[in-house]
């Protein structure tokens, strides 16, 4: 077997075993996402206002929780 034939095996592997959980975390992601901009837009009198920083902030914070909990 060559060393690509073994490195598809390992990822057709790797991809059965750990699919579901990609998708379940690809959930909380989306998950945790929505709900700081939900809570992002209602703690704004005019969420049109809103800067491109603090979409960004939104992302660092979501992504900083996603990596304690790993």
């Amino acid at each position: 077997m060559t060393e690509e034939e073994k490195m598809r095996w390992f990822l057709l592997r790797a991809s059965t075993v750990v699919g579901g959980r990609v998708q379940y975390f690809d959930e909380i992601f989306e998950d945790k996402f929505f709900k700081a901009l939900e809570s992002l837009f209602f703690e704004k009198d005019n969420p049109l206002e809103t800067k491109d920083e603090e979409f960004e902030d939104i992302f660092r914070f979501v992504t900083e929780a996603l990596d304690r909990g790993a």
